[in-house]
């Protein structure tokens, strides 16, 4: 990749980038047409560019249904998560971007949202910032990671902070990054074709000493799985079966990178196994489910990477 160009600042003291220097990433897969055309709209009011990326089946998005400013890039099939945003992130590094933000088809932001979220960051500079997730149901701040010492991670809680703060491992949806850290980093992970590609790609950044930092005046609410079920002290995510195939195939693969401390790995494999484990008694039809962890089991141990076989 070329060197990234000078861009004039916006605000006062020189920081963040002119919004017009920023594209906006969203990856669809079978979209809720008014709900995604809320999130391009809201995007391009605040003065963002719009790339969709559509992993949707053939004939999938029209691009004539998505507000007349926004790029349309049809995949014709599910491809993944991992190589949807690299497609994105490739055609607006070309486009002379300067900062990416990545976003899921029912993500949700306000007026004024970009603005705040990438203010901190200093254009020219390995730097990535994230917002203050809300949970869409519960309207409860969620929690981001920092890794402590010897690889476990602790969550962080930052509802009660004013100013940006340093995190490890955050959510993709709604993450900004400068075009260097892509050039030092790299792109996302197509191997794990969906789950764990923003925890992975986040400890990639780490282990290069990217910052990561979250800002509290960004708040956008995000959901997190099918539905919660409260267990006790836990609360247990629903996945459909096919998700949970990659989260526990995935594990594996998180246990190979040489840039995920063994003990977070380890932790993760844990807990997936626990949750997963916790959630068969608490569905009626487990069947689909017993069947997709054993071959996520499999095919982790066996380094099955990319879509699901068969």
């Amino acid at each position: 990749m070329s060197p990234s160009p000078e861009v004039p600042s916006d605000g006062e003291g020189g920081g963040g980038p002119k919004l017009e220097h920023v594209t906006c990433i969203i990856v669809s897969f079978r979209p809720e047409i008014a709900q995604l055309c809320r999130l391009c709209e809201g995007i391009l009011t605040d003065g963002a560019r719009v790339v969709v990326v559509d992993n949707t089946e053939a004939p999938g998005l029209n691009a004539y249904v998505l507000p007349a400013a926004c790029e349309l890039i049809a995949v014709g099939h599910n491809s993944g998560i991992a190589h949807a945003q690299n497609l994105g992130v490739a055609h607006a590094l070309n486009a002379g971007a300067t900062v990416l933000v990545f976003f899921d088809q029912d993500s949700k932001i306000g007026l004024g949202f970009l603005p705040a979220l990438v203010a901190p960051l200093n254009p020219g500079a390995p730097e990535i910032t994230s917002p203050l997730y809300v949970e869409d149901i519960s309207n409860s701040p969620l929690p981001s990671l920092r890794i402590g010492r010897f690889g476990l991670p602790r969550a962080v809680h930052g509802a009660e902070q004013t100013k940006p703060y340093a995190v490890d491992i955050v959510i993709s949806s709604g993450t900004a990054a400068t075009r260097e850290v892509f050039q030092i980093a790299g792109m996302f992970d197509e191997a794990l074709f969906i789950d764990g590609v923003d925890t992975e790609w986040c400890l990639r950044c780490r282990s290069k000493q990217i910052p990561i930092r979250v800002v509290p005046a960004a708040i956008m609410h995000h959901r997190v799985g099918n539905r919660s079920i409260r267990l006790g002290p836990f609360t247990i995510l629903q996945h459909n079966p096919t998700r949970c195939y990659y989260q526990l195939r995935n594990c594996f693969h998180m246990m190979r990178r040489k840039h995920v401390p063994l003990a977070f790995a380890l932790r993760h494999m844990m807990s997936v196994l626990f949750s997963r484990t916790a959630l068969l008694f608490l569905i009626s039809d487990r069947r689909p489910y017993i069947s997709a962890y054993f071959a996520g089991l499999r095919d982790g141990m066996k380094g099955v990477t990319g879509v699901r076989p068969g």
